[in-house]
């Protein structure tokens, strides 16, 4: 699949969620965001960062170690009133 913007957060050991807040800041509702990462903590930072935000993980590849995902910008969905 196509990416409007790749990050890369192989062998980060600093601030790799910012990197991709950063990177899909950028990024139009729709575009596609490529995240790539080679830690487990990581990865699952990634899975609860999109569907906190509202963005979608179209893909998720594990090859050698490495996971890529492919995620579409969405919208933070509105909070209800209680």
């Amino acid at each position: 699949m196509y990416a409007d913007k790749t990050v890369s957060c192989i062998g980060m050991c600093q601030s790799p969620m910012l990197m991709i807040e950063e990177g899909m800041e950028v990024l139009e509702k729709g575009q596609v965001l490529q995240v790539t990462a080679d830690r487990p903590d990581l990865v699952e930072s990634v899975r609860s960062w999109a569907a906190e935000n509202g963005h979608n993980i179209e893909e998720e590849h594990l090859a050698s170690g490495v996971t890529t995902f492919i995620v579409r910008k969405g919208t933070a969905p509105a909070a209800k009133a209680t």
